[in-house]
């Protein structure tokens, strides 16, 4: 099975009663963007690792609590199939997490799984561990275009 980078796994695991690394998730108020993140609000573009290999994202964050997850091919790995989905983001424990919503457009069996970024004081980059369906991290930087 072959798996897009999202954030539905999280919420999943969540339902579940578990938690992430090992501390509760508590979720806090976005209004403020809590425990000084800068505001994520924009388009984020780069890649992320999965079971297909790398793969093209560009996460564009609607507003303080939707965002849209956006995949598809790199040159270096041209055969990934191109998909999108709705995210919701919160801040939960000092972290950005983005937790998958709805499929947009839903290619073949790629499935939604979820990010956690982890905190920085950088409001041009953004990274982070790909939660669910045998994948890893992901690296973005800000489109100031």
């Amino acid at each position: 099975m072959v798996y897009a980078t999202s954030l539905g796994v999280v919420m999943a695991v969540s339902a579940c009663g578990h938690t992430i690394d090992g501390s509760a998730v508590a979720a806090e108020a976005n209004t403020t963007v809590a425990n000084n993140w800068k505001s994520p609000q924009g388009t984020w573009i780069g890649t992320y690792e999965c079971s297909q290999g790398t793969t093209g994202l560009t996460l564009t964050v609607q507003s303080e609590t939707h965002a849209e997850f956006d995949f598809y091919a790199l040159p270096e790995n041209p055969t990934v199939l191109s998909g999108r989905f709705h995210m919701r983001w919160q801040v939960e424990s000092g972290r950005l997490v983005f937790r998958q919503s709805a499929w947009i457009d839903r290619p073949g069996s790629y499935v939604m799984v979820d990010l956690v970024a982890d905190r920085t004081d950088s409001t041009t980059t953004l990274s982070g561990q790909v939660i669910g369906g045998g994948c890893t991290t992901f690296q973005l930087s800000r489109d100031v275009s």
